[in-house]
């Protein structure tokens, strides 16, 4: 047999306890704010890597739980990157149902869909192209700890974990939740939060208004200004919280106003940033002034020049196994991904499980596609060429 076909029939072999794998890696409930679930979910998936004859690190970032890398042996051609997340949205205990529901096709759970499914299916394409004697390419495995965050727990460590092991890799492959139709994402938009604080001056409302300089008020502006800046076809704004004042009767000193903005490249993220910049300066209401805090998020995930031709093989592999024709998607929603393109990485996203509703507590996705996704992105791998 070919390598192809070994590597289809080992996966064929193994559906059950792929299926008995993810169940066990979904129960472990891995919530982002409580880094020893986290911890407990990598280490045994770090003892699963060590068994299969992976070189391993694990890192614990300050604050967040562990991070999981693991590789195989070097090879002539360059390292193909598998990237994903142990961290979920869900608190523990928190899924209706449990944390492990089968109706028909669909599993539901928490981080069942996004992305526990596509952790499973990272390491048996791995298993099954080591069974088939795949010796082309270093294969990496990165699994992250805080990404429903933004990396903020680990304060972009994870980040920093991610970009270090991706470096020289070829293509990269995210097992964020595949969508229902089998789609792939090649760009996805970037966003973040920013932290507007307006400082004014306290004086009693009523004997001496004059004296004060309401923050609150060029609060009240600037919100105004900022949404009047959305351009839906570029950039959004939305000022969705607001925190200021400490009495009806005290004209307030402070006001603090959380702004979020999504936009489609970073070029874009640029050009915001310097038009909030230069909004701020200017206060409205005398007595005041604004100031503007970092951006926390993530970059848009950008489409490279040899993105195409890496989602081409994708497309060719699932259409020749009779899985279907993928078509691609631009996704509103941000992932990791963003941080290979960023490095020069063409990147595929969306290539885990297929499913919907990540995020909520209708979160599912179907049993079946656990092996078809499998199969795809294993054929996808055997059939890059040297040039990658």
């Amino acid at each position: 047999m070919s390598q192809l076909e070994t590597a289809l029939t080992y996966l064929e072999q193994c559906r059950d306890e792929m299926q008995r794998l993810w169940e066990t890696v979904v129960r472990l409930e891995t919530p982002s704010s409580d880094p020893a679930a986290v911890d407990k979910l990598a280490s045994h998936l770090d003892t699963y890597c060590g068994a299969l004859g992976m070189e391993t690190e694990l890192y614990r970032p300050e604050g967040a739980g562990a991070c999981l890398f693991a590789k195989t042996q070097e090879r002539e051609l360059s390292p193909i990157l598998l990237l994903g997340h142990m961290d979920t949205v869900h608190p523990a205990g928190s899924f209706p149902g449990g944390a492990w529901t089968v109706r028909d096709d669909a599993v539901y759970g928490p981080g069942v869909h996004d992305c526990k499914g596509g952790l499973v299916m990272a390491l048996y394409v791995i298993r099954a192209l080591l069974y088939a004697g795949y010796d082309r390419r270093q294969l990496r495995l990165v699994l992250e700890s805080d990404e429903e965050t933004a990396h903020t727990l680990s304060s972009r460590k994870g980040v920093e974990f991610l970009q270090r092991h991706a470096d020289g890799c070829g293509a990269a492959f995210t097992f964020e939740s595949g969508l229902p139709d089998g789609g792939v994402v090649t760009r996805r938009k970037g966003g973040g939060i920013l932290k507007l604080t307006v400082q004014g001056i306290a004086s009693h409302a009523g004997t001496a208004p004059e004296k004060g300089a309401s923050a609150v008020l060029e609060a009240a502006r600037k919100i105004v200004a900022i949404h009047g800046l959305s351009d839906p076809a570029h950039v959004t704004y939305n000022c969705g919280i607001i925190h200021g004042g400490t009495s009806a009767n005290v004209v307030p000193d402070h006001c603090e106003v959380s702004v979020a903005i999504r936009f489609h490249t970073n070029a874009e993220c640029a050009s915001a940033l310097e038009k909030l910049s230069t909004l701020c300066a200017l206060a409205e209401t005398p007595g005041t002034r604004c100031t503007l805090g970092p951006l926390v998020g993530f970059p848009a995930m950008e489409e490279l020049p040899r993105t195409a031709a890496l989602f081409d093989i994708y497309r060719h592999a699932s259409e020749s196994l009779g899985l279907g024709v993928p078509g691609t998607v631009f996704s509103a929603g941000c992932s990791d991904s963003a941080y290979t393109t960023a490095m020069g990485i063409p990147t595929l996203c969306a290539v885990g499980v297929l499913g919907e509703g990540q995020h909520s507590p209708e979160e599912h996705a179907s049993l079946a596609s656990l092996l078809t996704q499998a199969k795809r992105l294993t054929a996808a791998i055997l059939a890059l060429p040297g040039d990658f």
